[in-house]
């Protein structure tokens, strides 16, 4: 008898976890419920439809990159960091780019060197180490060809410099 004494909570447990899921699913119940909670709700509010149309599944990466993605269709960062303009180009030397002067001789004089370099305008003109153009400046001189310093502003402040040789005689 005892173990039977000790058995019956146990079983009445048993019995009563069998019988909730009849009376969970009872319809009665069921619309007693939402009745209770629609009255309780107020007024029903229209869902907001969202402003972007997804056209198909979203992916959602977490720390990974979407394979779907075509890499080279994305505008990179560089692409939006661009090169500032640089106004109207002044006549003469100094409105001449670097990529259209082309070196015509080197003159020595006095243990100083002169560059002769044809500028846009077709004319000659004799330069010196520091002497500026439009997109740079003269660095150095030397017997057979002279050394230009490109200077390129982005818009982010950042400034680069790129080192273009112009030779007298190209090989």
């Amino acid at each position: 008898m005892r173990d039977l004494a000790k058995k019956a909570p146990f079983a009445t447990f048993m019995r009563g976890m069998l019988l909730a899921p009849m009376f969970l699913s009872n319809p009665l119940v069921d619309q007693n419920i939402k009745q209770n909670i629609g009255a309780d709700a107020g007024p029903a509010r229209n869902a907001v439809e969202s402003p972007i149309k997804y056209t198909g599944v979203l992916y959602k990466s977490g720390n990974h990159s979407d394979p779907f993605l075509n890499p080279l269709l994305i505008k990179k960062e560089a692409a939006s960091d661009e090169e500032l303009s640089r106004g109207l180009p002044p006549p003469g030397i100094a409105g001449t780019y670097i990529a259209q002067a082309t070196l015509q001789g080197i003159v020595l004089r006095d243990n100083e060197r002169v560059a002769v370099v044809r500028g846009a305008d077709k004319r000659a003109y004799f330069i010196r180490e520091g002497d500026k153009l439009f997109d740079g400046y003269l660095k150095a001189i030397e017997i057979d060809f002279i050394t230009l310093v490109r200077e390129t502003k982005m818009r982010s402040g950042k400034t680069f410099t790129q080192d273009v040789v112009k030779r007298l005689r190209t090989p």
